[in-house]
């Protein structure tokens, strides 16, 4: 149910931007997405779908990209990449079940990752948050009055 509450915010942001530039209506929004969260990604457009109804979005199309994350251990330097700690991933996800912690809070990450070459959980991550990475609006601004 957490896709319901990112749609939300995804909505509010494009909503209040599009009533900051004066937009009559929105065509498409492109998110992208730390893909360890694993959304849900038919919840989240149909929360979109429903969430937008009666806003200047209602005629918009939502689409999600996934964006890797990259790591690198604070202790030995070492970086690397969603493949090489998926299987750690995938216990903590096997062990939560639908309350999986990095689909409700990725930037828990670092928590559950041990770095490949040291085993160290002293782990920075990046990218970790949604981003709104294009919106496509019809027409020109309308009137404001």
């Amino acid at each position: 149910m957490h896709e319901w509450s990112v749609a939300e915010g995804i909505l509010r942001s494009v909503i209040e931007w599009a009533k900051e530039n004066n937009l009559d209506s929105v065509r498409k929004v492109k998110v992208a997405i730390p893909s360890f969260t694993f959304l849900e990604l038919d919840i989240l457009k149909e929360a979109y779908d429903t969430l937008k109804r009666g806003t200047v979005l209602e005629k918009s199309s939502l689409e999600v990209v996934y964006k890797d994350p990259l790591f690198k251990c604070r202790n030995c330097g070492n970086t690397f990449n969603l493949n090489q700690v998926l299987g750690e991933l995938n216990e903590v996800r096997e062990e939560f079940g639908e309350e999986y912690p990095l689909h409700l809070v990725p930037g828990l990450a670092p928590a559950f990752i041990k770095c490949p070459k040291c085993g160290s959980n002293d782990v920075e991550v990046s990218p970790q948050d949604i981003t709104i990475e294009e919106v496509e609006v019809n027409g020109t601004a309308g009137s404001s009055g």
